[in-house]
């Protein structure tokens, strides 16, 4: 566990997620959660021995099942935008492993089958200030890499929990994806309003700035060769080589986790094939999903 600003902390010790806490004098809001069950009971005892109150809150950065799989064992109440809410109702009330590997850290859990959601209760549509005592957490709705996507800001610590919106050692999510939105979004990171705030990331903690422009760059260039997909200059099925020259942009260690390529490179197989079906289904548009629904 790292405190990175006062009463402010990341937990990077859990597999596939950081997820962080911010402790109030009135209450304790926790970012995210662990996805692996015996990871989020640990979470939950850690945060209640931090804080000296009872109030808590989880907020849920978007509907992927890495951050909200093991919600559940932290047994508070949780928070999401209003288009994650919604994704709850539509999901059966039990999680079933199925299909082919997507490159989820839920994945390498064990015990991870028939687990039961914890659905959000609450919900937001633009912005929530939370006064817990002192200065206010602020929440705000930045979709992008996930139509419900949020943020949460700490102003008074200058600190920013950003989600999936920004990765460092991992290539991100396309399969809900908005790659103007996103590219949207990590110009508001980058610009002045954001230069002296600690950003962090849920998928690799603090964010240093030389990422941000790796991660415009990468985006960038994912646009502009799913566009030539969906133009007809490919086939759009054919994402096997895009995946490929996806992946090379990123810098991993290959060689502690011999296996992390394939897992990479199966996250973007299946984001990429989800997000151009997506775009190329008649009178869908990535900007306004007519459902949302998701797994």
């Amino acid at each position: 566990m790292q405190e990175i600003a006062p009463r402010v902390f990341v937990l990077d010790d859990y597999r596939g997620m950081v997820p962080g806490v911010i402790i109030r004098e009135e209450g304790t809001i926790l970012v995210d959660s662990p996805p692996c069950p015996q990871d989020s009971r640990l979470w939950r005892a850690r945060c209640r021995h931090m804080s000296n109150s009872a109030e808590m809150l989880l907020v849920y950065l978007d509907a992927h099942a890495d951050r909200t799989l093991g919600a559940r064992m932290l047994e508070t109440p949780v928070l999401a935008h209003e288009y994650t809410v919604q994704v709850f109702r539509n999901r059966a009330a039990i999680f079933r492993v199925q299909g082919s590997p997507r490159g989820e850290a839920w994945e390498r859990c064990s015990q991870i089958s028939n687990m039961r959601w914890a659905p959000p209760q609450m919900g937001i549509s633009d912005r929530l200030e939370i006064y817990w005592g002192g200065d206010p957490v602020v929440i705000e709705h930045h979709p992008g890499p996930h139509p419900g996507a949020l943020w949460v800001i700490v102003p008074d610590h200058k600190v920013l929990f950003v989600g999936d919106a920004v990765t460092v050692h991992q290539p991100p999510f396309f399969a809900h994806a908005d790659l103007a939105q996103w590219l949207d979004a990590i110009d508001l990171l980058m610009a002045p309003d954001y230069s002296d705030y600690l950003i962090v990331s849920s998928r690799d903690g603090l964010v240093p700035a030389a990422a941000l422009h790796r991660m415009r760059v990468f985006l960038l260039t994912a646009q502009e060769r799913l566009e030539d997909l969906l133009a007809g200059a490919q086939p759009p099925q054919d994402t096997e080589a895009l995946a490929l020259d996806l992946l090379a942009m990123w810098d991993f260690d290959r060689e502690r986790e011999p296996d992390i390529e394939a897992f990479y490179l199966a996250r973007l197989r299946q984001g990429l094939q989800r997000y151009l079906a997506r775009r190329s289904h008649s009178g869908l548009s990535a900007s306004h999903p007519k459902h949302a629904k998701d797994k």
